[in-house]
């Protein structure tokens, strides 16, 4: 049975709140690192939900920062300070742990809310056309 491309998208969308909603637990467990993670990976489903939107195809691999760039910085929706965003977590979650600093309580508060930030600002130029 084929899943539609609508369907796909609303289950992206699931799994990034999901996604958010365990980062929230970990963040009050005080495992700042597991919550930086499950934040780079709702992002990254909210990157494939805006990549099937954008494309009415899914992604067979992963999204280069280019096609990143291209996807979410465009002249209707300019969006620089969300691909620099992404690209940082991309970067510090990607080394291995070398690259992970000690993410501390203040750290990742804001973290967590400008996950929430960009996942909203995504969701909304998706949903304007749903």
């Amino acid at each position: 049975m084929e899943i539609s491309l609508q369907d796909k998208v609303k289950d992206y969308y699931h799994l990034a709140q999901y996604h958010m909603k365990l980062a929230h637990i970990m963040r009050n467990h005080h495992q700042f690192e597991n919550a930086l993670f499950l934040c780079h990976s709702a992002l990254i489903s909210m990157i494939r939900v805006l990549y099937i939107y954008e494309n009415k195809a899914e992604s067979d691999s992963e999204i280069s920062l280019i096609d990143l760039l291209l996807l979410i910085h465009t002249d209707y929706n300019p969006g620089l300070d969300i691909v620099v965003f992404i690209g940082e977590l991309n970067y510090i979650v990607n080394e291995g742990g070398k690259g992970l600093e000690v993410v501390k309580v203040e750290n990742g508060d804001r973290l967590i809310v400008r996950t929430e930030e960009v996942l909203k600002e995504l969701y909304g130029r998706i949903n304007k056309g749903l």
